[in-house]
């Protein structure tokens, strides 16, 4: 079964733009790891382009995808240039990049099979000598981190629950106003995603946690973050 992420208008008002902060330090690990400005990046997905501004900014030719009009259309607003399409469907896009990047947990959305097939076309969209970076859910630390948990953003309340069941994250917001979203993604251990890289043609050039370079995943953060290079 391929599962479909959905947001609602509450999620969109409360967490679709992370505090500056939070964006300068996942912009500053993309420029660690990145080829040089002028390359061409594509952002998958790009949401409202804070990570793809941000680039642009720096000597970046940035290109974003997303499947929300919404966000595709502040993207554009805030100068990328951003296409409505669904992740799935990059093939549908032309070219190669010098980078991809896939930000924010937003791989592992679908089904395994799914997800094998979306890291492949990402994977496709990179040039030769080029890198894709994959920032992903640490299953490590998910799993230690399972239960409810009360979330205070931009003056609401929002009650948030977690559960592993096997190697998927379930995860659901109940807002103030009655409306709840729940969501699912797929966890990957670092070993899983190498894998798939070499399907796909790509050497995995390095790992670390919480945009910190030289570190090691290991379940202390949240996050983790792969950068693979094709030959």
């Amino acid at each position: 079964m391929t599962l479909e992420p959905a947001f609602s208008d509450a999620w969109f008002e409360i967490f679709a733009q992370p505090d500056d902060e939070i964006t300068a330090r996942e912009v500053a690990f993309l420029l660690d790891v990145l080829p040089p400005p002028p390359a061409t990046v594509l952002d998958v997905p790009c949401g409202f382009g804070r990570h793809a501004v941000a680039l642009l900014g720096g000597g970046y030719d940035v290109t974003g995808v997303d499947l929300e009009q919404r966000a595709v259309a502040a993207a554009r607003d805030a100068g990328a240039t951003a296409y409505e399409l669904d992740m799935r469907s990059l093939p549908d896009l032309p070219g190669t990049f010098d980078a991809v990047i896939c930000m924010w947990a937003s791989f592992g959305w679908f089904d395994d099979a799914t997800n094998a097939a979306l890291f492949a076309q990402l994977a496709d969209k990179t040039a030769r000598n080029s890198v894709l970076v994959v920032d992903v859910f640490d299953p490590i630390w998910f799993g230690a981190h399972q239960g409810p948990h009360t979330i205070e953003r931009n003056g609401q309340v929002v009650e948030e629950h977690k559960r592993v069941t096997g190697s998927r994250l379930y995860t659901s917001l109940d807002y103030a106003d009655g409306s709840r979203d729940d969501f699912s993604w797929q966890l990957y251990e670092p070993s899983e995603l190498i894998a798939l890289g070499q399907v796909a043609g790509l050497a995995c050039e390095s790992s670390c946690a919480g945009f910190e370079v030289g570190s090691t995943p290991c379940g202390e953060v949240a996050r983790m973050q792969l950068v693979f290079r094709r030959p």
